[in-house]
């Protein structure tokens, strides 16, 4: 993907115009026939290309869209196209196209929040930076009382860290202690009482523990990773944070329920979901701060984030996925706006959008905003989309 990014970062066309798109592929959306998601991908092409034929666009550029439309959808309709590297889960597509400069890019994404068919002058490639971004580079920890497995899980993929393996193939016992180890556990011989047994069990739990938080310290410096996730019993996954190091400790996103016999693309989805539970208690963290702010640092409704995108104040960015509202982009100040009436002084082309969202997120995550989602009924709370401001900014 990385090539792919350095790709699209500098693209542009002087005399075409660049597809983007974004298309969810949940499981339930692959479950239909045919795919709910091809489905989808039609809709948004329909209606893009009756939006096209209102406006103006050189008959070049005309017929590369339409070319890139069509790619799109035989990309789409073929599914070994939409299957990842080893049965990894592949839950959202992300595609770039400019027919008429032979541009033809796609990425296999995890997931994908908005389904976003665009087109524009450049491609609207920063939300695959932020899915890159917010997916991170995630450490997980799968143990039991006697072995541990590490696997580095990003958006690339799932790889197993064999060299750090724990494996026990012996028992390390305090000094002058005796006890062997059946198939079900360390017992006593020459009359070792129960006490004694479990303290040998508490002793080899601890060690065990210890010695999984000095390999995950070790990785931290050689593997560098942005959340530690574990799988493990009940009873070490509880203990098992006190034995972190302070700095470790601050990437501990808890846990996921697996196991080393589990295959990796299983172990990747169950990360997957634990990092979209995650990102709904942001979405929670995000809505409280909302809430709570003053009117001088929150924008509330569209035309309120427009005016603070212009002045580059947005810190956190709030949207609801089904919110589209038409708007225009000036040139050459690359301003937003609602209306061509928006247009500020000097402006020379006025490019109208089907949907100004898709480009008002593009813009944010420009600017370095964090972007979120809002589900269920909080979404009546952000008429749209709102934002958390950087610095105070006077109601308009």
């Amino acid at each position: 993907m990385r090539n792919t990014l350095e790709t699209l970062k500098h693209f542009k066309s002087e005399r075409f115009l660049t597809t983007t798109l974004y298309l969810s592929m949940t499981p339930d959306q692959r479950a239909t026939r045919p795919p709910k998601y091809r489905i989808r991908l039609k809709t948004l092409v329909n209606q893009l290309s009756h939006w096209l034929d209102d406006h103006p666009v050189s008959a070049e550029a005309r017929e590369s869209i339409r070319a890139d439309f069509q790619r799109l959808e035989d990309f789409v309709e073929e599914p070994s196209n939409l299957l990842g590297e080893n049965s990894l889960p592949v839950r959202g597509l992300a595609a770039f196209v400019c027919s008429g400069e032979g541009l033809f890019q796609t990425v296999l994404l995890p997931y994908v929040e908005r389904n976003t068919l665009v087109v524009d002058q450049t491609p609207y490639v920063r939300r695959l930076f932020a899915v890159e971004a917010d997916f991170g580079v995630n450490l997980v920890v799968v143990f039991d009382n006697r072995d541990a497995y590490f696997y580095q899980v990003d958006l690339h993929g799932i790889r197993a860290l064999d060299a750090f393996s724990l494996v026990k193939d012996r028992e390390i016992l305090p000094p002058g202690a005796h006890g062997v180890r059946t198939p079900s556990g360390i017992t006593a011989v020459h009359g070792m009482g129960e006490r004694n047994v479990q303290m040998l069990k508490l002793h080899e739990q601890q060690q065990h523990l210890r010695r999984i938080a000095e390999t995950v310290r070790a990785l931290r410096q050689t593997h560098p990773y942005d959340r530690l996730i574990i799988a493990a019993p009940d009873e070490l996954a509880s203990a098992f944070p006190s034995y972190l190091h302070d700095y470790v400790r601050r990437a501990y996103a808890g846990r996921i329920q697996a196991h080393d016999k589990m295959p990796i693309n299983q172990i990747y989805e169950r990360v997957l979901d634990r990092l979209m539970e995650l990102d709904l208690e942001q979405e929670a963290q995000l809505l409280k701060e909302l809430t709570e702010a003053t009117p001088a640092m929150k924008a509330i409704g569209l035309p309120a984030v427009l005016r603070a995108l212009e002045w580059g104040n947005v810190r956190a960015l709030l949207y609801d996925t089904e919110f589209t509202q038409p708007g225009a982009v000036f040139y050459p100040s690359a301003q937003l706006g609602l209306s061509p009436d928006d247009a500020p002084d000097g402006t020379v082309t006025v490019w109208p959008m089907p949907d100004i969202v898709d480009t008002v997120l593009e813009r944010a995550l420009e600017q370095g905003a964090q972007v979120e989602t809002v589900h269920g009924e909080a979404r009546a709370s952000i008429q749209g989309v709102s934002a958390l401001l950087r610095y105070p900014m006077e109601q308009a």
